[in-house]
């Protein structure tokens, strides 16, 4: 069998799988949780339900503040299933399987190798906070399932560029629709910019190029600012056509209500007018990948204690970032191996803006990072099988690896569903503090 046709096959059952876990209980709890009440209710008025059916207090969406293609989307699962909790959650449960997809696609792009597609898509799978947004209705799961998307293709058109590189301005598509559902999604764009650029003046460096960045800005510079800047542009726009029909059209209005988002998140402040933090889950950025504050979407104690879902990082993922993002960083600079690039890039890309943030933050907001910290794991791990180690050794580790982050899932897995556990149980998985 040829190796794309096993890579297709694998990892088409690690999807099934990953899907599956993903709808189970999907309707508990049946109550909005967390940021449900902003995107589910303001996707249930998207949907055409009366604002009172939506919880809403007013005829207009409360959630203003971000674009609105992840509400609409959300709302197409209301479309087809009411205005229920699985109605809320079933697009956000199919784009973080399609997540797990695309990650696989990616793994196999990068390594051309069904095995390590298979590690890659498994690790991505079992991340905590990818799979806990995959089962809420927020939108931090659709920003991730299009900049994974962006990447995919973005590395299939080095892997195999044509004339006029559709694959990029497919990425740069996807990388708009990513900036449709936030903002944020700009981070993941720049990062693609970075790594088109500098594989354009690699290629042109081993044609014996002496001025390989200048020539690569000559022959290039116009598609990528088409595909890379135009074509977002461009997408993102389109998604706001329903906005404007309602307004007939009022380009000023449009930018003026751009204006309006910018203005409420420049002026967040993390200290409310009482003096007290205005939220108490909130965390700085470095902070993140230790995992010292996570997010409690949902808790319920007595009398049937206790139900969470923590949207928290796998310990081994974010732990072992610490370890696999430096190991990057040297295999791109050392070996100038461009896989370790397209991994770490978007890792940095976006969580180091983060750091600059003063506006109040969240762990959730790593989401979009976890498909890459997995690869990138999955990455440190073949390395192993390269260098002169025993390889029955080197598998074996791969494996312990793989079966870790599968048995911390496990572990895991009733504070991330809301599955009711006993106030032992519960406290044997609040390893710190900041986790309660």
């Amino acid at each position: 069998m040829r190796p794309a046709w096993k890579a297709a096959l694998i990892i088409g059952a690690i999807t099934l799988v990953a899907g599956g876990l993903r709808l189970y209980r999907l309707s508990q709890p049946d109550e909005k949780v967390f940021d449900e009440v902003y995107y589910a209710s303001d996707a249930c008025w998207y949907a055409g339900h009366p604002f009172q059916a939506c919880g809403l207090k007013d005829d207009a969406e409360r959630s203003w503040v971000h674009p609105p293609l992840g509400k609409m989307l959300i709302a197409v699962g209301i479309d087809g299933f009411g205005n229920r909790p699985f109605g809320w959650r079933f697009t956000a449960a199919m784009a973080g399987t399609a997540t797990i997809a695309l990650a696989g696609m990616l793994a196999f792009l990068l390594f051309a190798s069904a095995g390590w597609a298979a590690v890659g898509a498994v690790l991505a799978a079992t991340e905590h906070l990818l799979f806990v947004q995959s089962r809420v209705a927020m939108l931090d799961v659709f920003l991730t399932m299009f900049v994974v998307l962006g990447f995919v293709l973005l590395v299939a058109d080095r892997l195999h560029p044509m004339r006029y590189r559709p694959l990029r301005v497919a990425a740069g598509a996807a990388f708009g629709l990513a900036i449709a559902v936030k903002w944020s999604g700009v981070l993941a764009l720049l990062a693609a910019i970075v790594l088109a650029l500098a594989w354009e003046r690699t290629r042109r460096k081993t044609e014996g190029e002496e001025r390989p960045l200048r020539r690569a800005l000559r022959e290039q510079g116009l598609p990528l600012y088409l595909s890379l800047v135009i074509v977002p542009f461009v997408a993102y726009a389109l998604t706001w056509i329903p906005w404007l029909a309602e307004r007939s059209f009022d380009v000023v209005d449009w930018a003026g209500h751009h204006g309006d988002m910018a203005g409420y998140h420049l002026g967040l402040d993390t200290i409310g007018e009482d003096g007290e933090p205005i939220h108490p889950y909130m965390s700085r950025a470095w902070s993140w990948l230790l995992l010292s504050r996570p997010v409690s979407y949902f808790w319920q104690g007595e009398p049937n204690c206790c139900a969470e879902i923590l949207g928290m990082g796998s310990p081994l993922l974010f732990w072992g970032g610490l370890l696999v993002i430096p190991y990057l960083a040297l295999a791109w600079r050392g070996r100038r191996d461009w896989r370790a690039g397209a991994l770490l890039v978007p890792i940095l890309a976006q969580f180091l803006p983060w750091l600059l943030v003063s506006r109040p933050l969240f762990l959730f907001y790593m989401a979009p990072v976890t498909p890459f910290l997995a690869l990138g794991t999955a990455y440190a791990a073949r390395d192993l099988l390269g260098v002169r180690l025993d390889q029955r050794l080197a598998m074996a580790g791969t494996a312990a690896v793989v079966v870790v982050s599968i048995a911390l899932f496990a572990f895991f897995w009733p504070v991330l569903t809301a599955s009711t556990i006993s106030t032992e149980a519960w406290q044997n998985r609040m390893w710190f503090d900041g986790w309660i």
